[in-house]
């Protein structure tokens, strides 16, 4: 099964596990990863990397990888936005790293040690220490074109609706936009994802009204209307079925939400628990 998560707006969000199992799985946002001490095993579209004590591997938007401890092992995991990078994301929206596994220099290290894998919220800071490590990360690596495979229609399909979530769209106007019959990307789609299309809208929808009720002062209703939802109805209806409480209730949550902005600290909020 092909685990897809929809949530990270415009945020960094940072973890540390020890020994670490994940499956199969994609996101729209890059994926750091740092050895603390001993191996990682990390498969990404069907090519397998070793991760050794002090090595960094990037993981890119969309791309499928999973993640295995078969011994022990500690490390940092940083997840965040393209919306940080956007001079990168146009580099690599066609391509892939030859080589994701890479090394730091002494003074990159420095100044990522205080910025990056805690929490820190000088903006500014973390994406100089972003663009930084991806030049280094450059240094060491050089960007191919990415293969024809299987898993390209999946990827078209979760680009166009991470690009086109707030708008009126449906199955079947991505199905005329790509050239493909309506039912054959509803079977397609459901077999992928594991959820129907209307239920991973909605889900993606409302993952961005919880960003927006966090970080913005909207009221509800243009919130609503700003992810995508024709009335309000039908917002709050979708926004009780993801979260188990109202939009209001859960702004008014938000003083103890503080931590889901740092999952760092919050094991129970992290997918990789």
């Amino acid at each position: 099964m092909l685990i897809y998560e929809p949530h990270h707006f415009d945020l960094i969000s940072n973890y540390d596990v020890i020994n670490l199992n994940f499956p199969s799985h994609l996101h729209r946002c890059f994926e750091l990863i740092f050895v603390v001490d001993g191996e990682l095993e990390v498969m990404i579209e069907q090519r397998c990397f070793h991760l050794h004590t002090g090595q960094y591997l990037l993981i890119l938007p969309n791309e499928i990888h999973s993640i295995v401890t078969k011994s022990q092992s500690r490390a940092k995991i940083c997840i965040f936005s393209p919306d940080y990078i956007p001079t990168f994301q146009r580099m690599i929206e066609t391509s892939s790293l030859e080589k994701p596994i890479f090394n730091l220099s002494l003074e990159a290290k420095t100044l990522i040690s205080r910025t990056l894998f805690k929490d820190n919220l000088n903006l500014l800071e973390q994406k100089a220490s972003l663009y930084l490590l991806l030049s280094e990360l450059m240094s060491q690596t050089t960007l191919i074109k990415a293969e024809k495979k299987d898993s390209q229609l999946l990827h078209t399909m979760l680009t166009y609706i991470q690009d086109h979530f707030t708008e009126a769209i449906s199955l079947n106007s991505i199905a005329v936009t790509l050239g493909y019959s309506y039912n054959y990307l509803s079977k397609y789609f459901n077999a992928s994802v594991k959820t129907s299309f209307s239920d991973f809208l909605n889900g993606t929808r409302i993952s961005y009204a919880c960003h927006l009720l966090r970080t913005t002062e909207k009221n509800i209703t243009e919130i609503a209307y700003l992810c995508g939802f024709e009335n309000i109805r039908s917002f709050n209806r979708n926004f009780v079925k993801k979260t188990l409480c109202t939009p209001k209730e859960y702004r008014e949550k938000i003083p103890l939400l503080y931590l889901d902005l740092h999952p760092v600290h919050n094991q129970l909020d992290t997918p990789y628990s």
